[in-house]
């Protein structure tokens, strides 16, 4: 798949091509001339029927050949241009019945185009809800790239959210990581981790948090957030050395954060009343 077209009267004229720049450049794909060459070679394709698509996806089948040479290849090339619609006895896609099934049910009935509308929709609708941001998660089979684009808006709504949400919510989590793969310093400003460890927290999964956390300081470094969150975690699970610890790391990477401040005295506070509530020992 890709950006371009199948039918070949949008190749006809003079106009110059589409030229896209993003730190290279591409043009539009001729997907018909790519058809011309899998048909000449003796295979068959499929074509998105959409004209409309930002992204074209199509199907390219070949059979093993043998024994073929250049000048059957252009007599072949030639034939087809004559007539593209038509086939060398009976269709080849024909003894592949359960793959054009297949690509007409998931490609021509709701393809990648129709997803990335969708989605531009909703992201553009400014505030959506979580029932409808779930349901393009589970649309995307638990893309993590979704989630990141609506993270906000879920955690905008986690603390109302009831509780058969909560564990629809938890629910995403061990999916959504487990499609998350990472690309280095490529997608460096893209930590899921560190917001599943924040989505966490909002449900009160403190444990599962501090996992996602302590991942995030993994792959990519120390942060003083990822270490006052850390630290919150801590002090929500009554660990206050812990607690304590994190929020003084934080304060070493960024000694005027005043939420760590905060939070450390609350834990030195808390700390010190675990230690008078310890009995003494005969």
């Amino acid at each position: 798949g890709d950006k371009g077209n199948s039918n070949p009267d949008y190749f006809v004229g003079l106009s110059n091509p589409h030229m896209a720049v993003h730190g290279s450049f591409s043009l539009m794909v001729n997907f018909h001339a790519i058809s011309l060459y899998i048909r000449s070679r003796g295979g068959f394709t499929l074509n998105g029927n959409q004209e409309e698509s930002a992204l074209q996806v199509n199907c390219f089948v070949l059979n093993d050949e043998k024994g073929s040479t250049e000048h059957d290849d252009q007599k072949r090339v030639k034939s087809l241009s004559d007539d593209y619609n038509e086939c060398h006895g009976v269709e080849p896609k024909n003894n592949f019945p359960l793959l054009c099934h297949s690509f007409d049910d998931i490609i021509n009935s709701f393809n990648p185009n129709d997803f990335f509308a969708i989605q531009k929709s909703l992201k553009e609708e400014g505030n959506p809800s979580l029932v409808s941001i779930l349901s393009l998660l589970r649309l995307s089979n638990w893309d993590p790239d979704i989630f990141y684009k609506f993270r906000d808006n879920i955690l905008s709504f986690v603390s109302s959210a009831g509780t058969r949400l909560h564990a629809d919510l938890y629910n995403s989590t061990t999916k959504l990581w487990d499609n998350y793969f990472h690309l280095g310093n490529y997608d460096s400003g893209k930590d899921i981790a560190f917001e599943l460890g924040r989505l966490c927290y909002g449900l009160s999964l403190f444990e599962d948090a501090l996992n996602y956390y302590q991942i995030s300081l993994e792959l990519y470094g120390n942060h003083h957030i990822t270490f006052h969150n850390s630290g919150l975690c801590h002090y929500s699970l009554s660990n206050y050395e812990s607690a304590k610890e994190n929020f003084g790391w934080a304060l070493d990477m960024k000694p005027d954060y005043e939420k760590s401040k905060t939070w450390l005295q609350r834990a030195e506070k808390e700390s010190k009343l675990d230690i008078e509530l310890i009995p003494p020992t005969e």
